[in-house]
């Protein structure tokens, strides 16, 4: 009887420990297009050079189409993306978050002006530990949303190095 006794409350026990979770962030809403008086060339070497004094790598670039995109890894204090709030529940500690971010940045001629539409998110990992046997698990951060640091440090740049 009492190993019975002891056997529900075990499983009452597991049954009410909350696992990990992510609530999702909120994406951006706002159009992060801009437009500049200058022209596509200015505007295309002024993108590309933003990329450089930023160390980021460009993955693809085409001058022809207006495209630029890259893909790197986020340091440890990021604030460029938003995966979410990462909930360890009752049984894991959240050790380690790594981000991805992924930027896609379109240049195009329109009339007098040069428009810069840039396009930010991501994906991540985060490793987890089980505070019951100290088991490491990792969570998949998948739709990461842009908290609109980059975009406005791309149109800052441009502002001030176009034309």
């Amino acid at each position: 009887m009492y190993k019975a006794i002891l056997g529900i409350s075990a499983l009452a026990f597991l049954a009410g420990c909350a696992g990990p979770s992510v609530t999702p962030p909120s994406p951006l809403t706002d159009d992060q297009s801009k437009s500049y008086s200058a022209s596509y060339d200015s505007v295309w070497e002024s993108t590309v050079d933003w990329f450089a004094m930023n160390n980021i790598p460009i993955k693809n670039i085409e001058k022809a189409s207006g495209i630029i995109g890259s893909e790197y890894s986020l340091g440890a204090n990021y604030s460029q993306v938003n995966c979410g709030i990462i909930d360890g529940g009752d049984m894991h500690v959240v050790k380690d978050v790594s981000v991805v971010a992924n930027i896609n940045v379109i240049v195009r001629k329109s009339g007098n002006f040069t428009t810069v539409r840039p396009n930010v998110f991501g994906h991540g990992n985060a490793s987890l530990m089980d505070v019951w046997n100290g088991y490491p698990t990792n969570m998949k951060l998948e739709n990461c949303v842009s908290t609109g640091e980059l975009e406005r440090s791309l149109q800052t740049y441009l502002s001030q190095h176009s034309g």
